[in-house]
């Protein structure tokens, strides 16, 4: 007869709950590092983009500006929707509380800021993952829903939610995640394909010449 496993203890389920948060961040960070270096670089390079397929890159931007929106709406939803628990920060922060941490409520608070701030994320949320709305789309489009963070607002959020979760690994005797070497990197941020672009653009260049 098989053993019934044991229910986890709130601090170990915690742990493993930031565990998957940490790494949700990081992804999300990683794929935000992409999109700020493609789409917030020098104009050779959106010059670089446009001349070799305008129509793709105008498509992707939308792309990474939905993936991001909905990121982090869901990074910050509520711990359960309709009884149904989220893995959400909300719901790492109810589980410390059911642990007895006393910390619990300062750190709600400082999510719930976090949260407030960043409206231009959860706002259009519900709206891009919903069925298509008639009155939006046909009687006035100008309600539509379009995510138009800015780069402040997601490095505001990346920080301050990377401390608090660092705050969060102190409390239950966790080292600190990597959240203090900022928006760098990422999935190799395009170079290749900008790379590989440029090495194309130039040839036909050479070869015209």
């Amino acid at each position: 007869m098989a053993a019934i496993a044991k229910p986890m203890s709130a601090k170990t389920d915690a742990k493993s709950l930031i565990k998957f948060l940490d790494n949700e961040i990081w992804h999300l960070r990683c794929v935000y590092a992409t999109y700020a270096h493609l789409y917030g670089s020098d104009s050779d390079t959106r010059k670089l983009m446009s001349d070799s397929d305008a129509a793709f890159f105008s498509d992707l931007y939308i792309v990474y500006l939905h993936y991001i929106s909905v990121g982090v709406s869901r990074l910050l939803d509520p711990e359960e929707t309709l009884g149904k628990p989220n893995l959400t920060i909300f719901k790492l922060i109810a589980t410390l509380k059911s642990d007895g941490h006393p910390e619990v409520e300062k750190l709600h608070q400082r999510l719930s800021d976090i949260k407030k701030r960043a409206y231009n994320f959860t706002d259009p949320r519900k709206q891009l993952v919903a069925h298509l709305d008639y009155k939006a789309h046909c009687i006035e489009p100008g309600t539509r829903p379009i995510p138009s963070f800015t780069k402040d607002e997601f490095e505001e959020f990346y920080k301050d939610t990377g401390q608090l979760m660092n705050d969060i690994r102190a409390i239950i005797g966790m080292p600190p995640f990597l959240y203090n070497l900022g928006i760098v990197g990422g999935h190799s941020c395009g170079r290749k394909l900008l790379h590989r672009l440029k090495t194309a653009s130039d040839h036909i260049a050479s070869k015209a010449s």
